[in-house]
């Protein structure tokens, strides 16, 4: 049946198996129709080669877009990506699927998105009642706290760069005004403390936690959980964050392109003549090899100065002193320092920047012959007796190396436990968690940090899964609505096949207990225990990669560095070292850390000995999941719409691509076949 086409006409054309969306931009006389697509291309047909099954005009809900996706008419992940452009175009960046929220990153400011006329407006509507945006679900998920009478969690997922760190401040800001405003809440100066504590928690967070990577320009390195606490009658009256896997290895090299943490260009741009000599700071990033090597020092969207200021301010808003301000502005000086010590071969390593061992020594509190002896050889203790045995250069860089990542990492989790002291307060009613974790990853070389966070990431998959499909499936069916049942991706055989009995993760904890055990060897086990498995990939050509078919892609992994990685020890030389410093500061950074092969862990045996760190983030996501279970969940997907951080440009394969893993289609039909916006009786009828 020939379907009659004129210009200006609204039309899906099906090309080389994909749907696009198009106007019919010319009828030519000789038959031929020339469609151009939203998105840029121009596909001709012969008007006797047009049908329905090529050629379909598009409903009005595709055309002009719709704010829930689960009404639109015409239902394909083409439909859902049109929808998603259509309203990008127009700066709607907001768009819900049922209680879901999708937010695709502008890459720009947007005029009065987020001001406080807009925090006002939507904590006086209920959800579906305004436009989609992060404050209505954050008001609806505060609200629930009251009509649920249970804790509430907000999930924010995506890739990185998709606007996850600034999704989880947006969310903070209106719980923070919601908290201030509650009705029977005593605006005492300690509400108002630990409102004011919580936001200005998140610019410290991101200094030392964050970094320019090639894929986002303000990347989350770590992982967090914040919960906040509330009150029967509203109000904020007590946080905690829970970090999880601060990446330490960025301290010491990046990528191509990447940076440092952004805190170390700050304290550089920021620091006044008097500050820059007393922590005796070098001119520019160019001159510490930890901030030059990446060849890139400086980005155009970032202002380092002001990033200092805010830091500063915030510091001092959450009763930092003045000493432990200098003394961390001093280790971070130190660890630049440390990055420029080099060496020479001469029966063994010797350094050959004396003078930057002088300045390390200086500002950590360090003996410097003491510094340089634990750079340049190591020693042990052996029957009652020190043995001393030459590094060669390559062993003493990673020796230097460790010592700055281990610096980083114990100050890190200082900052976290000093905010935490901030912001603790009563825990007697309910709470909201939000979740702010690393994006799925896969780079051109994926490591041992690559490998927990995608892993991370299979486990928050998994309970979107379970809470979205499989209870959908369930509270339908329970109700009587007849429906069809919907094949979704279970992921879960991936997951066995990282957390299960002999699976990855437990296999890379077994070695790492083995003296003997290399990297290698790792491998040759993997290999034998898993080449069968789906979802397991064995390279034909790589000797050092394993890979593994996760929800989101494919992704090979090297096994370079996982069991130094996943040991995480510490030489008891250096160890000593820093806990030998005249500074307090560093002293008690150190003192509560185990060390490799202390008399301590000696007499506790093989069953007591340090965790590895895959193990303690298995433990620490495992109890994460429990807290997940036990609250009302919330979730954002956050979308970006390129690959080239670019505002106003929208890539139909980028998107399609996270749209297809993240399982929206399969939600968008799984809230339509039911009833996707749902109020208990009661609630209706007191609106």
């Amino acid at each position: 049946m020939e379907l009659e086409l004129e210009e200006g006409d609204r039309v899906w054309v099906s090309d080389r198996g994909q749907l696009h969306p198009c106007t019919v931009s010319c009828c030519y006389d000789d038959g031929s129709v020339v469609f151009t697509s939203d998105y840029g291309e121009v596909i001709s047909l012969d008007r006797a080669d047009i049908n329905r099954m090529n050629v379909m005009l598009m409903d009005a809900s595709s055309v002009n877009g719709v704010e829930d996706m689960s009404t639109l008419s015409e239902l394909h992940e083409e439909s859902i990506m049109h929808n998603l452009y259509t309203r990008y175009c127009t700066n709607l960046i907001y768009t819900n699927i049922g209680s879901i929220l999708a937010a695709v990153n502008p890459y720009k400011q947007i005029s009065g998105l987020y001001g406080s006329a807009s925090v006002e407006l939507y904590s006086k509507h209920q959800l579906g009642e305004l436009p989609p945006h992060i404050f209505a679900l954050a008001n609806e998920c505060y609200r629930c706290l009251w009509k649920r009478q249970d804790s509430q969690c907000v999930l924010i997922s995506g890739e990185s760069g998709a606007g996850k760190t600034e999704s989880t401040k947006l969310l903070l800001k209106f719980l923070s005004a919601m908290s201030q405003s509650s009705t029977g809440a005593a605006l005492s100066e300690r509400t108002t403390r630990v409102e004011q504590a919580i936001v200005q928690s998140s610019p410290i967070m991101e200094a030392f936690g964050n970094a320019k990577t090639v894929y986002n320009n303000n990347s989350s390195r770590f992982g967090k959980f914040i919960q906040l606490h509330f009150a029967q009658s509203g109000n904020i009256q007590g946080g905690c964050i829970i970090d999880y896997l601060l990446e330490k290895n960025r301290v010491v090299r990046q990528n191509p392109g990447e940076r440092n943490y952004h805190i170390f260009y700050s304290l550089l741009s920021g620091a006044d003549r008097e500050q820059r000599d007393l922590y005796l700071l070098l001119d520019s990033p160019e001159a510490y090899h930890y901030l030059s090597q990446s060849g890139c020092v400086q980005d155009g969207s970032l202002d380092d100065k002001q990033l200092f200021l805010s830091v500063m301010e915030a510091l001092k808003v959450m009763e930092f002193t003045e000493e432990e301000i200098r003394d961390v502005f001093k280790l971070l000086s130190g660890v630049l320092h440390i990055g420029n010590i080099e060496f020479m071969t001469a029966g063994g390593a010797q350094i050959t920047t004396k003078g930057v061992v002088n300045s390390v020594s200086d500002l950590l509190g360090l003996d410097g012959f003491q510094l340089s002896e634990v750079l340049t050889q190591r020693s042990m203790i052996l029957r009652g007796e020190e043995i001393c045995s030459p590094l060669t250069v390559e062993q003493a860089l990673d020796s230097r190396d460790s010592v700055a990542m281990a610096l980083y990492s114990q100050c890190f989790s200082w900052i976290i436990t000093r905010i935490n002291q901030k912001i603790k307060g009563k825990d007697n009613f309910k709470s909201i968690g939000i979740l702010d974790i690393f994006g799925f990853e896969n780079f051109e070389v994926n490591r041992f940090e690559q490998f927990n966070i995608n892993y991370a990431n299979e486990k928050l998959q998994e309970y979107f899964n379970k809470h979205i499909f499989s209870l959908e499936q369930l509270e339908y069916n329970r109700e009587g609505i007849h429906w069809e049942a919907i094949d979704w991706m279970d992921n879960a055989e991936c997951l066995d096949l990282v957390e299960k009995k002999l699976g990855i993760l437990s296999l890379i904890n077994e070695e790492s207990r083995f003296p003997k055990g290399t990297d290698y060897t790792l491998l040759e086990k993997l290999h034998s225990r898993h080449a069968a498995n789906p979802y397991y990939v064995k390279p034909r050509m790589a000797d050092h990669q394993f890979g593994i078919k996760h929800y989101a892609g494919e992704v090979l992994y090297d096994v370079r560095g996982v069991l130094e990685k996943n040991r995480d020890t510490f030489r008891d030389d250096i160890l000593n070292m820093l806990k030998d410093s005249r500074l307090d500061f560093i002293y008690d950074l150190f003192e509560r850390v185990g060390s490799r092969n202390g008399e301590d862990t000696l007499k506790m045996g093989t069953a007591r000995r340090k965790p590895t760190v895959s193990s303690q983030f298995r433990d620490s996501l495992h109890a994460l999941m429990a807290t997940l279970s036990a609250s009302n969940p919330f979730f954002v997907r956050c979308i970006k719409p390129n690959m080239d951080k670019h505002a106003d440009k929208f890539d139909p394969e980028v998107v399609l691509n996270q749209l297809r893993y993240s399982g929206m289609l399969e939600t968008v039909k799984i809230r339509r076949a039911g009833f996707p916006v749902r109020r208990n009786f009661t609630d209706f009828l007191n609106r």
